[in-house]
C-alpha cells in the first residue's frame, strides 16, 4: 500500500537520504510529522512545501512541544531546491526503482540524456529483445551489433559466452526499469516532475569518451574506514571516472580499496591475489 503513512515516511526518508537527493533535515521525525500532518503524501510533494507550515511543525508532543522553527525550515527548503539540480543518476536511485542501485543508476545515465529517455529507452528494449532472440542468431546478431556500437555492450570474452555480448545492465534490470516507468506510479512521477520543472542533468558520455576514462572497466570493492573520505564519496569518484563498485570480491575484482579495520573482503582479496590499495594509492589514480 503506497499510501500507508509508515510506508510513505520510509519512501520520503529514502528519497531525501544523503546517497539519494541529500535533502538535509528531512528525515526521521521530520518526515514522520510531514506525513502525519498531510503536508507530504508522496516524495515529490516536498517540492511544493512552503516555509511557514514546515516551520510550525511540532516534533514533540502536545504536552512537550518542540517546534521545527524557521531557521531549520529554511535550511530544509534550500536543500530541497538544491535537489532539483542533482544529476540524473541520483534521481533514478532516489525513485527506488526495483533492482536499480547507485551503480546501476550511474550506468543508465551515461547512455541517456533525460529521465524520459530512460523511461522510453530503446537500449533497454534491445537488451530484452536480444535475450528473447538469442536462439535466432541472425536477428540476435543485429541487435548485439547495435548495442556494441552504442557502447552499451561489448563482446563476451568467456568461452561459454562465445559470440555473445556483455551489456551494461542485464535483462532483469532492463525489464524492471521499463515496467516501473510504464506503471501508473511511474507515469505519475514523470508527469509531476515535468509540472514541477524538474529536469535532472544528464551524465551521458560517448562510448569513446567512456572507454578513455581513467578507471574505465575497473571493478573496485571497498572495505574498512577511509581516513579522509566516506565510502559514498569514494564510490562517486570511482563511478565518475568510469569504474564500477561491487559488494564482494571475485576474480573480476581489479582493486580492493581498504581503510582502517577492514573486514573479510580484505582477507579474501589477499587469498585471491587481488590488488589492495589504501586511500593514498587510490587518490593517485584519480
Amino acid at each position: 500500500n503506497l499510501y500507508c503513512p509508515a510506508q510513505t515516511t520510509r519512501r520520503v526518508e529514502f528519497f531525501a537520504a544523503r546517497g539519494a537527493l541529500d535533502i538535509e533535515s528531512v528525515g526521521g521525525i521530520v518526515a514522520d510529522k510531514l506525513v502525519e500532518r498531510g503536508l507530504v503524501k508522496e516524495p515529490l510533494d516536498l517540492f511544493e512545501l512552503k516555509i511557514e507550515p514546515v516551520a510550525k511543525l511540532n516534533l514533540g508532543t502536545e504536552e512537550a512541544p518542540r517546534v521545527f522553527g524557521e531557521k531549520n525550515a529554511t535550511k530544509a527548503m534550500n536543500a530541497i531546491e538544491r535537489a532539483r539540480t542533482l544529476p540524473l543518476s541520483r534521481w533514478l536511485y532516489a525513485l527506488a526503482i526495483p533492482d536499480v542501485g547507485k551503480t546501476t543508476a550511474t550506468q543508465l545515465t551515461r547512455f541517456h540524456d533525460t529521465i524520459q529517455d530512460v523511461a522510453d529507452s530503446q537500449l533497454l528494449r534491445d537488451i530484452l529483445e536480444y535475450h528473447q532472440r538469442r536462439e535466432h542468431k541472425e536477428s540476435a546478431k543485429e541487435i548485439a551489433e547495435r548495442l556494441i556500437k552504442s557502447g552499451f555492450a561489448k563482446p563476451s570474452k568467456s568461452k561459454a559466452g562465445k559470440d555473445g555480448i556483455v551489456t551494461e545492465v542485464g535483462p532483469a534490470v532492463a525489464q524492471s526499469v521499463l515496467d516501473f516507468f510504464a506503471s501508473a506510479t511511474g507515469r505519475k512521477i514523470l508527469r509531476r516532475m515535468k509540472e514541477l520543472g524538474i529536469e535532472p542533468k544528464s551524465e551521458k558520455v560517448s562510448a569513446k569518451k567512456a572507454a578513455a576514462l581513467p578507471l574505465a572497466e575497473k571493478t573496485f570493492v571497498l572495505t574498512g574506514t577511509l581516513p579522509l573520505m566516506t565510502r559514498e564519496e569514494a564510490t562517486e569518484k570511482i563511478e565518475a571516472l568510469g569504474g564500477h563498485v561491487t559488494g564482494s570480491v571475485s576474480k573480476k575484482t581489479d582493486y580492493v580499496l581498504a581503510g582502517a579495520e577492514p573486514g573479510s573482503k580484505f582477507d579474501k582479496a589477499k587469498e585471491m591475489g587481488v590488488k589492495i590499495i589504501d586511500e593514498a594509492g587510490f587518490r593517485k589514480m584519480l
